[in-house]
């Protein structure tokens, strides 16, 4: 056994774009990996048969060219899916027979009017829906062709984190013939739409968009003819529908939304067409993970995956009493789900096996691997002995409360062990069992480290008030729990003086903020943070909404409060060593949230500190940027915890 190393960042492999059909129970989906001579990565198509228990995944696609966006077709036989195979056009739609051949171009879009992704067949299997991008002229003095243009801002957010500056263009829904490639509008204008499906009777089509006006982050739910004519919206009160899936019976739609500006609690809803009425079965206490949503074919009950107590599982909910039996299986994280046949298909991780498909009866039972991509490499590994478990801390109402926390140890020894604290973003999620993000915790591990990762008051996934208690107290109540978690491993022998701690977006706060206000820590990794609230809801891509609602304040309203909670205004206290990490192009947390803690806490006096700036990085540098800077980021992670906390 071996320990694993910065550069395994090119051994794994991430499966996403899982598609599949109860009609059937041929599965495709994407297998992704870092490649080291492009410096980017290849995603190749795969097909499994869920239902042949000797059945082996097989490659459709070429590593030549990237795949995405797959969808498999109503009758199994093809799929569709994205790739750009001319550098001189836009990524195209393709089709390929399941059972062999080569992928055939179906569109022949112009680079200026590029399909972004597929969102599903008609049920008879001749048309396609999917999303294109669109020139739009901002205003009289824009031209969107010149190069080099003003770029003219209307509306927030006028940038995407990842995608960069949104303004110039919308994007429309759009009809795509199976046979010919033929593109025809079904839904444009001054908006952008973000998800759609048709019904299986073929009458309706059901679309999210997002508002036109100055604020254009809520998108709510439309129902129009299948030709995108008659369209009306049903909702007004909720943000960020998305995961439109119609019953079997084309008289429902089930998706995902929250019905907070700026919450993260995203819950199960089911509207009623003939009824005209909307449901949210188990309520705020019924917390997705993403917008999977899968009917079954008697149409009574649907699955999805559910957050948890600190797990994303698959839940299977009755639409009608709410009622969620949650097919727990070890600890792991469900981070696909899609239909198969009879079944459900699944891709799972856990901190000791990372991404492999499953499939699994709605009853949870004949539960079966499908994959074993990450199966070998992994398994000469060494790897933690892991625990999830619960500990007493102060509730900040007076009394006490239990939480969870993973703890990660060694595969030998008692302790005492050196440790690094890591904390969660969001602040509304939790620990994430995600290899490509977490690799450093692995070479620590191997180094005889521990690694402690609490859910503290703010996760989600144990109930809308434990997650909304954390309101304007940042910091506040949720680092005195974190502390009396190390108290309990510290009696009990198992972690010692030496930690660390890191953080990455809302993690990165607490890390800024335990080095400022904790002397608990000798060493602190800051990544993509949120150092200074007032300049973050300015900046940020989605700040102006999410920071308000975070600090139950407006920006304009409250300097104090904003003041009091920021990291950056008790800079001059920090005397930890504290490396901070960050993408140069992020726009979740925009690399002046560092870069103004940093110079702070130079100025203040520490000589412990440094700072990196990858550029071009996003706010998923750590697990999905240039592979080459994830090797050196999280070596750098690696090397700064052990320079400096066993010093």
């Amino acid at each position: 056994m071996r320990p694993v190393t910065p550069e395994d960042v090119y051994q794994h492999r991430h499966l996403q774009d899982l598609s599949g059909s109860a009609r059937h129970s041929n599965a495709v989906f994407v297998m992704s990996r870092a490649h080291e001579g492009s410096s980017g990565y290849r995603s190749t198509a795969w097909h499994v048969d869920t239902r042949d228990p000797a059945a082996r995944a097989r490659r459709l696609t070429t590593s030549r060219f990237n795949a995405r966006s797959l969808l498999v077709s109503p009758n199994g036989t093809r799929m569709a899916f994205l790739s750009q195979r001319d550098d001189a056009k836009g990524p195209q739609v393709h089709v390929i027979r399941l059972d062999g051949g080569e992928a055939r171009a179906l569109t022949r879009t112009d680079s200026q009017a590029a399909i972004s992704s597929l969102l599903g067949w008609s049920s008879d299997g001749r048309r396609l829906l999917a999303l294109q991008v669109v020139k739009w002229r901002e205003d009289d003095n824009d031209d969107p062709d010149a190069k080099n243009r003003p770029i003219v801002v209307r509306f927030l957010p006028y940038k995407m984190d990842g995608s960069g500056v949104q303004v110039g263009s919308r994007t429309r829904l759009v009809a795509i013939d199976a046979a010919s490639g033929a593109v025809h509008p079904l839904v444009e204008g001054d908006f952008d739409v973000s998800d759609a499906t048709w019904s299986p009777d073929g009458r309706w089509l059901a679309f999210s968009r997002k508002r036109d006006g100055q604020q254009r982050h809520q998108a709510d739910l439309w129902l129009a003819d299948a030709d995108g004519a008659n369209a009306r919206r049903v909702t007004a009160d909720l943000y960020s529908v998305t995961g439109l899936r119609f019953s079997p019976d084309s008289r429902r739609i089930a998706f995902a939304a929250g019905h907070i500006e700026g919450d993260s609690i995203v819950g199960l809803y089911v509207y009623d067409i003939e009824r005209g009425a909307r449901r949210c079965p188990g309520g705020d206490e019924l917390q997705l993970e993403g917008a999977s949503i899968v009917w079954h074919p008697d149409g009574d009950r649907v699955a999805t995956i559910l957050a948890h107590r600190g797990l994303f599982a698959i839940g299977v909910v009755d639409v009608a009493s709410g009622e969620a039996r949650v097919l727990h299986r070890g600890l792991r994280h469900v981070t696909a789900l899609a239909p198969s046949g009879d079944g459900l298909a699944f891709v799972a991780a856990s901190v000791r096996r990372p991404d492999e498909l499953f499939r699994v009866d709605w009853s949870g039972a004949d539960e079966r691997r499908l994959t074993s991509f990450n199966r070998k490499w992994f398994g000469e590994r060494i790897r933690p002995r892991v625990y999830k478990r619960r500990f007493d801390v102060p509730d900040a109402k007076g009394g006490t409360e239990r939480i969870d926390a993973w703890v990660l140890l060694p595969p030998r020894g008692g302790g005492p062990f050196p440790a690094l604290v890591d904390f969660h973003g969001g602040p509304q999620s939790v620990t994430l069992i995600d290899f490509a993000s977490h690799l450093y915790w692995y070479p620590l591990i191997a180094k005889g480290y521990a690694v402690i990762a609490p859910n503290p008051v703010g996760s989600g996934s144990y109930g809308a008030e434990f997650a909304r208690r954390l309101t304007a107290h940042w910091g506040e109540y949720d680092l005195p729990q974190v502390e009396a978690v190390i108290a309990r491993l510290r009696a009990e022998g198992v972690v010692g003086d030496a930690l660390g701690c890191y953080g990455k977006s809302y993690g990165g706060y607490l890390s800024a903020w335990s080095a400022a206000m904790s002397d608990t820590f000798r060493a602190a990794v800051v990544s993509a943070p949120v150092t200074n609230l007032q300049s973050h809801g300015g900046t940020s891509d989605t700040g102006y909404y999410v920071t308000p609602y975070a600090m139950d304040a407006e920006l304009y309203d409250s300097a104090e409060q904003y003041a009091r909670l920021s990291p950056v205004e008790h800079a001059a206290r920090v005397d930890t060593a504290t490396l901070f990490l960050n993408g140069q192009d992020d726009q979740r947390c925009p690399v002046g949230q560092c870069e103004e803690m940093y110079a702070n806490v130079v100025r203040a006096g520490n000589t412990r500190s440094m700072m990196v700036i990858y550029p071009g990085g996003s706010h998923s540098l750590a697990g999905s940027g240039t592979p080459a800077h994830r090797v050196d980021y999280h070596d750098r992670v690696v090397k700064w915890i052990e320079s400096h906390v066993r010093a």
